[in-house]
Parts: C-alpha cells; structure tokens; sequence
C-alpha cells in the first residue's frame, strides 16, 4: 500500500463495517478495505476517467498511474487484494514510528479518551510528548499522531461507557426492512439444532439431534446451500455451508445420492446474520475480506431482523418434526416422551430428505414473490442481463480455506508450532521471515496438516513435521493434552500415535452405552473421514525429528470437548 495522506472511515462510501481487531485488521488492511470502498463507489458512478485517479491519487498518497493499476486489479479479481501490499516497499504491518511509540500514542489517548471523549490532538499530543522524553524515546510529529489518532477514534476499545456502545452500534449495518431485487445482493445465513434425533448408521442407537447452517438469497427466497453437521455451531460449518452455497452442486449431489435439480449456488456481495461468535470471528471477517464481501449483523437480541431464514428454518423445521424421533409435538406444544427411543434416520437419510424438501420448496409458490423462488431466481438472473452468471471462485478448497480458523504464528527455521504441534515443509523456505507472524489456517477435524495464508497466491498446505503422529481432531488433542501432558511435552510420536489409537480394538468398538458417548463416537468417525480424504501426498518434510520413542503407553480413553 502506499502511504495515506489522510485516514477515512467507510462513512463516505456508504458502508458499516464490525469493528477492527489488532488481531485481523492491521493499518494497511483498514486502509485496503477504505480504497476497495472508494473504488466500488468510482465505478459505480461511472466517474472513471484521469480527473477521478488524480482525485484518488491525492487520497491515497500514490501516483495517478498506481490508482489505474489497482481499479484494473479490482476489476479483474474483485476483492481486497488488489490493494494489498505486495513484496516491493515496506512491508506490510510496517510503520516508520517505533512500536513503543505507538504503544504511548495509544495508551495516552485511551487514558485522556477514559476521562473525557472530548479530548483532541490539542490536549493529546503534549502529554505524548512529556512521555516520549520522559522515557527517552524520541518524539513524532504533531501531524503523525494526528493520524493515529483519527484511526484511534474509530475503536470502541478506547472508550468507556455510552461512547463505546455508540461505536459498537455505528460498526454495524442494520435494516429493518430489505429491499433487495438483484440476486446474490444479500445473503442470510443461520444455524439451528434440528428438532429430530438420528441414529448411527452401524449400531442402530441414537447419537443425537445434529446442527443445521442454511443460507437464503432474499431477492429470490432460493436457498443456496446447506451443511448438517453433528458439530456445534462454529466457522467450520460456516465455511462448509458457504462452500456449498457458493459453488455448482451437481457432484455433490451425485456424491449423496439425491436425485434433484438445485441449480442456485454463487458469491454473494453481502452476508447478513446474528452475532453468534463464529461470525465475529477473525477466520470468517478475514475470508469476507477477501473475497470481496460485506458483513452485515443484525442487533443482539433481535430475530426479526432475520426474518427471512428464521422463517425458512420454521418451514423446513416443521417438515423434519413428521419423521421419526421428532423432538416437538405442535399438538402437544412440548417435547414427547421416549423421542429417543423412536430415531430411525440416519444423519445420510436426513440430509437427503432436507435436500429433497428444499428442491420441492423451490418449485412451490412463494407468498410474498407471488411464484416459485425457482422462478424468482431465474427472472432475477434475466433482468442482470443476457450471458450474466454468478460469480464462482476458481478453486474450492482455496476458497473454504479462506473461511477456516486461523492463528498468528511466526515462520521460523523448524516450521510453525501450532497448539504444540509441529509443521514443517520445503515450500516454507521461500516463507522465512523472523519475527513476523503470519495469518495460518486450520481444520479442526484433521490437524495433519495447516494452510499458510499468502498474498496474491495458494495457500501452502504444511503437513506435520513428525509422521508418526496420526491424523487427529482438535477436540482429540486437547484431551490428550490434558490426560497425558507429559506425552505432548516430549513430543514423542510413537507415544502419541499409541494414545490416539487404543490397542484394545475389541473394547473401542463396542457401543458406547450412553447418547453422549455414542455422539462422540459418531463424531470421531466423520473426522476420520475427512482425515482419510485429505490424506493426499504431502510435501517432502524439511527438518527430520530426532524423537526417542518410549514403549511405556496406555490406551487413550478419549473425552470430546462440547
């Protein structure tokens, strides 16, 4: 990124956005996401010509030919990389002023913000000084603090009281109606615990009620994609189901056995939903960014801003309470007895019963479209114009990776250390940088291997620098972390390998007796799914462990964390 003259807000570009994180949203990335605003506003405008860049080149800090480079990037990729620092200059997350004397500039706003928000750079900028020279640092300038303090400002962590709430509120995008007639304009997304229990397709025995992540185009009510999971709502599912939204559906279909036509699928331009965690969290902000898409929440507390798939999930919900195991009478308005004991389905069998039920929602007639959202959907796509289809991502697992958790972790000359795991590959060397922590992604139900986020590129899949540690979940190794610390502190992959697979196979496959233990158990078998379909070649390991392996080990009586 070039340097700024000035820092702005999303103000002028119409835009409500979450709050930063020091964690996600560095200085160049909140400037990137500013220019990305600027640049859709320009071309929706229809003001693209050299008075417009030289308009932009004053406020961007650059040279009118890099503010043509850059519209030329964003019209091509359409997301937040085009204004992404590359290699040449500074590098990203760099700042001319020291660490510490951004740390005073900073504590010293907060301490004069927590007593009276009315402070300014008049009252501000002396105590920075007396600071500085109180610690022997040398001071900035009166314009440099000027700039921090205008992105200072914009933090509701610097602020007490009604103040913070009133940022915490600006930072997001809330209506109360929509108003939506291009498909893909706004997407609604939402989890729910289905109200049916289903049973393990080997034993027979219930395993429990699984969770549901819908999305739904409000122009056209057509449901994009879904996920059933016996998961907790997390990112996870939310990238799952995004990746099911985003991307054409006949192979997944014929992968599931589902006879159906659901042809809806694309990018959406916004993602509207509640303010569960996992929609504030750094993997999925950061994917949205990316990808060239708003996040827009509902305020807390208030489902009828999210009418559209709260109502799509009763509709859906009412259809799933006339199968077996059904954990809600509408006669009875409460939860029958022994509904346990009646579960049949299969978590297959009700995915593919909620596949067919939403292929048949989109062929009846829509009460408030007043037709079919199939119909719906494709009038919407005939209106954009002739030859116009959703955008579609080239590659998807890339692009679910986007969305997948992700930590800080510094690159160094044995790899990435992660939740006290080690990775390593040849495709790291290129990626040294001391000291500099960088974005990597994981999947909590296979932790073989991690993705190291890069600018402008695929992201490096990194496998396990020692292979005798198995495939494992999360949820597997923090229990092991915490039953057999001492095994995680020596590293020793052959002790590892003998705790996460228990010798007394004839005792492991017995039916767990209790629904918690059986849902863990049903659990532990779809990751091992997974595991088994990323187990692919992997890149020659670097650094070779020297591990002494230890033949002292018990079976690992494994416990799943909620």
């Amino acid at each position: 990124m070039g340097k700024r003259r000035s820092s702005r807000g999303s103000k002028a570009a119409g835009h409500n956005r979450a709050a930063p994180t020091e964690e996600v949203d560095s200085l160049e990335w909140r400037e990137a996401r500013d220019c990305a605003a600027d640049v859709r506003a320009l071309i929706g405008d229809g003001r693209l010509n050299n008075a417009s860049a030289m308009e932009f080149a004053e406020r961007w800090g650059v040279s009118r030919a890099t503010v043509w480079r850059r519209v030329r990037r964003f019209r091509r990729d359409r997301s937040l990389r085009a204004f992404l620092a590359g290699s040449r200059g500074r590098h990203t997350g760099g700042k001319l002023v020291g660490g510490v004397v951004e740390d005073v500039i900073k504590e010293t706003a907060r301490e004069w913000w927590h007593r009276t928000e009315n402070a300014t750079i008049a009252e501000i900028y002396p105590s920075v000084v007396s600071t500085c020279k109180a610690r022997g640092l040398s001071a900035p300038s009166r314009a440099t603090v000027a700039r921090r303090l205008a992105l200072l400002r914009t933090d509701p962590a610097n602020f007490k009281g009604d103040v913070r709430k009133a940022l915490q509120d600006r930072s997001r995008l809330v209506k109360a109606r929509y108003s939506v007639t291009q498909p893909l304009a706004v997407v609604q997304i939402d989890h729910t615990v289905a109200d049916v229990f289903v049973v393990d397709p080997v034993s027979r025995r219930c395993i429990g009620r699984p969770t549901l992540t819908v999305a739904i185009d409000i122009a056209t009510r057509s449901v994009l994609g879904c996920c059933l999971s016996l998961e907790a709502p997390s990112v996870l599912l939310v990238a799952l189901c995004l990746e099911n939204a985003v991307f054409p559906k006949a192979d997944w279909l014929a992968r599931i056995g589902v006879d159906v036509m659901w042809p809806m699928h694309g990018l959406p331009i916004a993602l509207h939903s509640d303010n569960g965690r996992e929609f504030h969290s750094a993997g999925f902000r950061r994917g949205c960014d990316l990808n060239g898409i708003d996040a827009i929440y509902r305020p807390p507390a208030t489902p009828r801003f999210g009418g559209h798939i709260e109502r799509l999930i009763g509709t859906l919900m009412r259809r799933v309470r006339l199968l077996p195991g059904s954990t809600y009478s509408d006669l009875l308005a409460a939860r029958p007895r022994r509904a346990e004991a009646k579960a049949a389905l299969t978590l297959a069998d009700l995915r593919g019963f909620l596949v067919e039920d939403i292929a048949r929602y989109h062929t009846r007639r829509h009460r408030t479209l007043g037709m079919t959202p199939q119909t719906a959907w494709d009038a919407a796509w005939s209106r954009v114009g002739p030859g116009k289809r959703p955008r579609v991502p080239s590659d998807p697992l890339e692009f679910r990776c986007e969305f997948l958790p992700l930590q800080r972790r510094v690159v160094g000359r044995e790899g990435i250390e992660l939740f006290r795991l080690n990775y390593s590959s040849d495709d790291l060397i290129p990626e040294l940088e001391a000291g500099i922590k960088r974005v990597v992604r994981y999947d909590p139900r296979d932790l073989s291997r991690v993705y190291l986020e890069r600018e402008r590129a695929t992201p490096i899949a990194v496998p396990l620098r020692d292979p005798r540690i198995p495939p494992v979940s999360l949820w597997e190794w923090n229990a092991l972390r915490r039953k057999e610390p001492e095994v995680v502190d020596r590293g020793d992959g052959d002790r590892v390998r003998r705790s996460l697979t228990p010798e007394d196979r004839a005792a492991s496959n017995r039916t767990p007796k209790s629904l918690q233990a059986r849902r863990r158990a049903a659990r532990k078998a779809a990751w091992r799914e997974v595991q088994a379909i990323a187990a692919l070649p992997a890149s020659d390991i670097a650094l070779q462990p020297t591990l002494t392996s230890n033949d002292v080990g018990a079976p690992f009586a494994w416990e799943v964390l909620e």
